[in-house]
């Protein structure tokens, strides 16, 4: 298969988590998977937030909703650090 790409088995055997995670994971739009040959998989630039994804359900017991709630949150915050970068490059350039 190609590098891009991991199957759900291989990555559900290697980090000892359920398919169905990942697939409630799926549904709630939080990760995309690719159906190739009946068989699903991850794209590899997914995989830091499924260590989060995973580290969030199974160590902090918290669930899907609360996983998207997160990430959503974090995405918020990311950006917003991003706005306050651009205002202080300006007021640089301004000064």
């Amino acid at each position: 298969m190609g590098r891009d790409l991991i199957a759900i088995t291989e990555y559900c055997i290697k980090y000892d988590i359920e398919p169905s995670f990942i697939n409630s994971l799926e549904e709630s739009g939080i990760i995309i998977l690719t159906d190739i040959n009946q068989e699903r998989f991850i794209h590899i630039e997914q995989l830091p937030e499924m260590d989060r994804y995973i580290h969030f359900h199974y160590d902090l017991q918290i669930n899907i909703e609360g996983i998207d709630a997160i990430r959503h949150l974090l995405d918020k915050v990311s950006s917003m650090q991003d706005e306050i970068r651009q205002l202080k490059k300006q007021l640089a350039i301004g000064s």
